[in-house]
């Protein structure tokens, strides 16, 4: 008799554990080994970042976007999206609203929230027409701009899409 209330108290602790788990990893947190130089120095290949999901509204698991959101990123904050069906960390460079100014006068750049990052032609014909972010994205831009593809590359990132934010690396 003891040895069943014990065997059942056992399975009813591993139940809730693993259910919390299941929750936690679904919801709340994720961790994600990089690969890639994009984010160094801030962010190393090899690395293992932990991101909360609920830094920004509840992600609809294993999907691309969140079901709603209580909060936006914000200048500086390092997200993570998916783009090409790849997870993707970034610096978040500026939110909706925030002035982008161009110069192609010693090659092109774009200036943004005090930071001038250089712009391929490409890169600057697909950008030059936006003077500021658009509603509801932002401009994500990786700290090694000579290699990063980013938001310069493929353009704003919509906030429903930002899945989390990086919280320790």
């Amino acid at each position: 008799m003891k040895k069943e209330i014990i065997l059942n108290l056992i399975i009813k602790i591993l139940t809730v554990t693993l259910a919390a788990a299941i929750i936690l990893k679904l919801f709340v947190i994720e961790f994600y080994k990089i690969s890639g130089i994009s984010m160094e120095p801030a962010i190393h290949s090899g690395s293992t970042v932990t991101v909360s999901k609920i830094s920004y509204g509840l992600v609809i698991p294993f999907s691309d976007r969140t079901l709603f959101n209580w909060s936006r990123p914000e200048r500086n904050d390092i997200i993570v999206y998916m783009y090409n069906n790849r997870m993707i960390i970034k610096r978040c460079a500026a939110t909706a609203g925030d002035t982008l100014e161009y110069s192609y006068d010693s090659g092109y750049n774009l200036k943004v929230n005090g930071l001038t990052v250089p712009l391929s032609k490409q890169q600057y014909e697909n950008l030059k027409n936006n003077t500021s972010v658009p509603e509801n994205t932002v401009f994500a831009l990786g700290d090694n701009f000579a290699i990063s593809s980013d938001s310069r590359n493929y353009g704003f990132v919509p906030v429903n899409n930002v899945l989390g934010r990086v919280l320790c690396r």
